[in-house]
């Protein structure tokens, strides 16, 4: 169909030409838009997984050490050493949980406890800030010369 414009010429395009191609523009940028996300989001997720594998393996060599420190210390103090090993258990349950779920279970956990326990999952996480902005200082550290 074509359309007179003001000055009396034939318009080449019918307005509902113009409007199916801006609509399938829309839909494309959408579309890149999302597949974009998409691999930012999937490139985010595995660096948080590549960080969380380094955590775990932090977390069991603290466990190793606090082991070896109860070992020496169970000879003066045995019923302390109990303690200290149960600890360093717990130690290596963490890490064993942390290794083994995906940081998408791990947050739906926490919220899980967040909601149950607020005001410890509230100090938990102050703590838990604390160690890791003392440790992201400690390996940003670079050797003076």
């Amino acid at each position: 169909m074509k359309q007179t414009d003001e000055r009396g010429g034939a318009s080449t395009q019918s307005g509902a030409g113009s409007r199916d191609d801006v609509s399938e523009l829309g839909e494309k940028a959408r579309a890149t838009a999302a597949d974009a996300a998409q691999a930012a989001f999937e490139q985010a997720r595995d660096g948080v997984e590549e960080k969380k594998a380094a955590a775990a393996d932090n977390v069991v060599r603290l466990s190793r050490a606090v082991h070896g420190a109860a070992d020496q210390l169970g000879k003066e103090l045995p019923q302390a050493a109990g303690y200290i090993h149960s600890a360093a258990d717990r130690l290596q349950n963490a890490s064993s949980t942390l290794r083994n779920n995906s940081v998408e279970d791990l947050a739906a956990g926490f919220t899980d406890f967040a909601r149950k326990q607020p005001v410890a999952a509230f100090v938990g996480s102050v703590l838990a800030g604390f160690a890791l902005s003392r440790f992201l200082k400690s390996s940003n550290a670079q050797p003076r010369g």
